[in-house]
């Protein structure tokens, strides 16, 4: 079988392989398994910042989660776009999956963070059990999780840590709908499953966010809004729809 015909077969063998795997294991310990390409895991502060925005934002959103990290990081030809985000990265999951290759996945979430530029798109991409996000280099930039509040400004570290959860979140069946927006003074803060989109360009905004959310409320418009925020949790209509 060529690889085009596998990554055919990869959406069905990740479905119910994956899966499978997942009822088998303990039903209320979910697992995000973390891969670094190489060029990301050139920063030392990188694991430790995944660990603490990704891990707290699970831990209160699922009450039981884990994030563990692969002992080997992943080779690329490129650090983003959607041939190594969203067709190798999957290719390798499910190659994996049936014991071939180095990727050993888990049940729940297999994540991979690249060194690729946040700002350009593709910036992430996620199907069930799949992940993979760029800005690494950005991530390791965020201070420790304990010395920042729940909500900050919009910066480009803080966009790409928030991407981690907005495409795990994808992974464990969140969708855009199930993002949400607030004013807070003259400040709009968007949650992950939102995220920048927010701020897209009309016609990005209405691709992305045409289904509304299903959290309740209009996402209000930044007409007004002095200062952009990003909220590091799961909106509560977003917790309840991972899985």
């Amino acid at each position: 079988m060529n690889r085009r015909a596998f990554l055919a077969s990869a959406g069905v063998a990740l479905s119910l392989g994956v899966a499978g795997r997942r009822a088998a294991s303990t039903p209320d310990a979910l697992v995000v398994r973390v891969w670094f390409s190489e060029s990301a895991a050139t920063h030392d502060a990188l694991e430790d910042r995944v660990e603490g925005y990704l891990g707290g934002a699970l831990d209160e959103a699922l009450d039981a989660a884990t994030v563990e990290f692969a002992p080997s990081t992943v080779a690329l030809p490129h650090e983003g776009g959607k041939a190594s985000l969203g067709r190798d990265w999957p290719m390798r999951v499910a190659e994996g999956l049936v014991g071939l290759g180095e990727v050993d996945p888990v049940g729940d979430v297999n994540l991979l963070v690249t060194d690729g530029d946040p700002r350009r798109q593709p910036a992430g991409y996620a199907r069930p059990h799949v992940a993979a996000a760029t800005g690494g280099a950005y991530i390791a930039r965020m201070p420790p999780v304990e010395e920042r509040p729940t909500v900050v400004p919009y910066s480009v570290p803080a966009a790409a840590t928030q991407l981690l959860l907005h495409e795990v979140g994808h992974a464990l069946g969140a969708t855009h709908a199930h993002g949400t927006a607030r004013r807070e003074g003259d400040a709009l803060v968007a949650s992950p499953m939102v995220g920048s989109y927010l701020w897209a360009s009309e016609r990005v905004r209405e691709e992305q966010l045409a289904d509304g959310n299903v959290c309740g409320g209009a996402y209000p418009s930044d007409d007004g809004a002095s200062e952009r925020r990003l909220d590091l949790r799961y909106a509560d209509c977003a917790a309840r729809a991972l899985r």
